[in-house]
């Protein structure tokens, strides 16, 4: 197992020789032949345990393990306590989630203050083979079968291509002494049942189907690739990324032969889940309702008429900003400001107002309900909301549109999209005031 170890590190070129390595120490079998192979191998490596108390005196001993471990293979030892109940309880998280938030941010902490290289976990082959398990019960599509990187960032995990018979048969072999964690063998948590119960009744009928599972996961990975391949050349035909959102085009999406794989793959990491994306296809396969929204926990979707569009969640925008001056007005982040002579056509994000006619203290802010302007080349009033309309905006265009407001109350400007009447200038005009919007 040595050998194979080491083969596969420089194969992978998961670290270097010379790399700092900081390695996440339970005191469990596992990590502990992780450190013992490390140390034969002649890596430069230092121990990090966390006590998070949840096992009482066994936490202790755990801890006291580690300790004479790093004495024993004379390395660093770094050790931390948590209060994962307090955590829990103020984060509402599960203990397990809770316990592996604040240990991440923990070694996160240690590897910048160190200055260490990565940050090694003792995840081996079972680990990975549950993991598949585990995500195609909850429902997945490939990439969900592909168990469990082995590099990620600063985290390596280069025991996954063994196994946990493996692991105990070379620290039996060479006598490694370990902790055994009581609660492994308790089959209330949805891991531990796999482990306990599933995965030995298939061993039963196949007695190499952990070796079979992982060989399945290497072919996962490949196919994967090319999955994610053809993802990212049909979104290129389909898809356009423009002021922080997606756009996809439904007509060319009801052309893909793999319509609902393509829904999944395109808005799964934003965080939709099964049920949203069925409902989705179904909507565009039936030319269903425009205007409804979908919402995850990191994104929002609205179903435009002829567009999907997808926008990240953030804070609520700033509704008003009020500018006193043209001094003022010049440090606006939104617009540049200068005062001219003259006059030529402008572009869709200009805009020329005699300076006569603004009034301080000019309002920068978003639309309101009952909102009236006299749209550039009409003579009556129009509802702002109708106007939107009109431009065929989607939901979140309508939502972050902006305008510049007089300070007699008159709507001066839809920023991007139309001047009012009332404000107009011609080539005769003087004293101008040119804006152009900052994109």
């Amino acid at each position: 197992m040595l050998r194979a170890f080491q083969q596969h590190i420089a194969s992978q070129k998961l670290f270097e020789p010379q790399d700092k390595l900081l390695v996440a120490i339970s005191g469990g079998i596992d990590s502990v032949v992780m450190a013992h192979l490390l140390k034969k191998s002649g890596f430069n490596f230092s121990l990090a345990h966390c006590n998070f108390g949840l096992r009482k005196k066994d936490s202790d001993y755990d801890e006291d393990f580690c300790r004479q471990l790093s004495k024993t293979l004379e390395v660093d030892f770094y050790n931390t306590r948590f209060d994962v109940k307090a955590y829990q309880k103020k984060n509402k998280v599960s203990v397990q989630m809770a316990a592996r938030e604040l240990r991440y941010q923990w070694f996160s902490e240690l590897l910048e203050k160190k200055k260490l290289d990565y940050l090694l976990t003792a995840h081996h082959g079972n680990d990975v083979i549950e993991t598949t398990f585990i995500n195609l019960l909850r429902g997945t599509g490939i990439n969900g079968l592909k168990g469990i990187p082995e590099k990620s960032a600063q985290i390596v995990r280069p025991m996954l291509s063994f196994t946990k018979e493996e692991i105990l048969a070379y620290a039996t072999e060479n006598k490694i002494s370990f902790r055994l964690d009581k609660s492994n063998f308790e089959d209330k948590y949805e891991r531990n049942f796999l482990r306990l119960n599933i995965l030995p009744a298939f061993k039963k009928l196949h007695p190499n189907v952990e070796r079979t599972i992982l060989n399945n996961v290497a072919n996962f990975k490949e196919e994967a690739g090319i999955v994610n391949d053809y993802i990212l050349e049909a979104l290129e035909r389909i898809a356009v990324t423009a002021g922080g959102m997606l756009y996809l085009d439904k007509k060319l999406l009801l052309k893909e032969k793999y319509l609902k794989t393509l829904i999944h793959y395109s808005l799964a990491p934003m965080g939709f889940n099964a049920t949203q994306i069925s409902d989705l296809e179904k909507n565009i396969s039936s030319n269903g309702l425009t205007g409804k929204t979908l919402q995850s926990a990191t994104h929002t979707l609205t179903i435009d008429r002829t567009q999907l569009v997808v926008k990240k969640n953030g804070p609520a925008p700033v509704n008003q900003v009020q500018i006193s001056s043209f001094a003022q007005l010049q440090k606006s982040p939104l617009f540049k400001v200068k005062k001219t002579a003259g006059f030529s056509v402008p572009g869709k994000n200009e805009l020329y107002v005699e300076a006569a006619k603004l009034v301080f203290p000019l309002v920068i802010r978003a639309k309101i309900t009952g909102d009236r302007f006299k749209p550039f080349g009409m003579k009556g009033f129009k509802l702002l909301s109708d106007f939107l309309k009109e431009q065929k905006l989607n939901k979140f265009e309508k939502e972050s549109c902006k305008l510049l407001v007089n300070g007699n109350g008159d709507i001066i400007w839809v920023v991007g999209y139309r001047s009012d009447e009332r404000y107009k200038v011609n080539l005769k005009s003087k004293d101008l005031i040119k804006f152009t919007l900052v994109e």
